[in-house]
Parts: structure tokens; C-alpha cells; sequence
């Protein structure tokens, strides 16, 4: 028997992933356009130190092609960090909608009502039934959600809910 939440994995907004992405990147980039600037000034004499001996061409071979791998590697970071940074926004309307909707609809006293356990059951135990039901809910309302982003939306929610309200 398989629990739901197996499939549930760490969260990481699309805007945090966008910056990552972005900051790889322009190191990916920076590493690599050096490299090969570095190997042009070295074969121009520009520079104090040069590869001599038949291993240069293996080490300007596999140097050049790893740095070549970096700068397309940065050029696609590039482009996955603007794909991100489009999810982010309509991601942030959606997170602005949801709780614009729950302070409106969702209380510690209507979810207390909605959530049943028996007499004598700890607080830790409560909190897991009143995280269900703020999750259920959400889902309810919202349909079905990416269950990653449902689970920190929700986590957010019970703490204005029942810590901070």
C-alpha cells in the first residue's frame, strides 16, 4: 500500500527556481567565456605561461570543449531561467488568490468543525487532521493543485490560521 504523500516532494517556488537558474547561468557563462580567453591570450603570447609539447593540443582539446559544454550549458540556464520567471508570476497570483480566499473563508473554528477525532488525541495528532483539513479545503475550492505547492501553501496557511490568528 502506497501512502499519497510519498509523491509529495520538497517545494521550491518558481520564482527561487528562476534565480537559480539565472545565477547558474551567468557563472556558467562568465567560467567559460573566460576559459576560452584565457587559452586565445596564452596562444598570442598576451600571457606569461604557454602549453608546450604535443599534450597542449589534448589539454587545449578537452579544456576547449569543456568550456564550450559550460557556455551552452549557461545559454540554456538562461533560457529555463526566463521560462521560470513566466511561471512565477502566475504562480504568485494564484498563491495572492488562494489566500485573499482563506482569510475570507477559512478559520481555526471552521476548520475546527470540520475535523473530527476523538476525545483525548495530542496536539500533535490535531495538527496533521487540522493541515487535512485546511488542505482539503483549499483543494475543494481550488481543484486539483501540484501536490508539492499544496503542501507549503497549506503549511503557510495553518500558521496564520492557528499561530498567528
Amino acid at each position: 500500500m502506497s501512502d499519497r504523500n510519498d509523491e509529495v516532494k520538497v517545494y521550491q517556488d518558481k520564482k527561487a527556481k528562476a534565480e537559480d537558474y539565472k545565477s547558474s547561468a551567468y557563472t556558467l557563462l562568465l567560467v567559460g567565456v573566460l576559459g576560452i580567453i584565457v587559452f586565445i591570450l596564452m596562444e598570442a603570447g598576451v600571457l606569461p605561461f604557454r602549453l608546450a609539447g604535443s599534450g597542449k593540443y589534448i589539454t587545449y582539446g578537452v579544456m576547449g570543449t569543456m568550456f564550450v559544454i559550460f557556455i551552452v550549458t549557461g545559454i540554456l540556464s538562461l533560457k529555463s531561467s526566463k521560462k521560470y520567471t513566466k511561471e512565477a508570476a502566475a504562480e504568485e497570483d494564484l498563491t495572492k488568490k488562494i489566500k485573499t480566499w482563506a482569510k475570507e473563508h477559512i478559520t481555526a473554528d471552521s476548520i475546527r468543525e470540520r475535523v473530527w477525532f476523538e476525545d483525548g488525541i495530542p496536539d500533535e495528532m490535531k495538527y496533521f487532521k487540522y493541515f487535512e483539513g485546511i488542505k482539503a479545503a483549499v483543494a475543494q475550492e481550488f481543484g486539483s493543485l501540484n501536490a508539492s505547492y499544496l503542501e507549503a501553501l497549506c503549511e503557510e496557511l495553518y500558521t496564520e490560521i492557528f499561530e498567528e490568528g
